[in-house]
């Protein structure tokens, strides 16, 4: 059996790192400095009573989906959705990062807080 060099013209290999990007991208998602960013933060973006009774799911597309057992609460971040996207964007450095909430009132035992 001969040995054959390797083709030329073959693009480079890329790192793990370089591939879980190019998927993160591909699938719209936030970078996840800045989902943890926004979940570390939580209750000092919407106050620590109303942290207490919603918890932030995902964030993906520029829409932050929130969920609460709480109508009242849903109501409230509803209110506040245009100023809550600007101060994520605020604090994450990236204006554009969120751009819609989607507030989501599930029963009181599939809530995720």
């Amino acid at each position: 059996m001969a040995i054959e060099p390797l083709p030329t013209g073959r693009r480079p290999a890329r790192t793990v790192g370089e591939s879980l990007e190019r998927v993160r991208l591909a699938l719209g998602l936030a970078r996840p400095d800045s989902f943890e960013t926004v979940r570390e933060h939580w209750s000092q973006l919407v106050g620590a009573r109303l942290a207490r009774s919603c918890s932030v799911e995902t964030l993906r597309d520029g829409r932050l989906v929130v969920s609460t057992s709480v109508p009242a609460v849903g109501e409230q971040l509803r209110w506040q959705a245009r100023d809550l996207c600007a101060a994520i964007g605020d604090l994450c450095g990236d204006p554009d990062l969120v751009h819609t909430v989607d507030v989501r009132v599930l029963p009181p035992q599939a809530a995720g807080s």
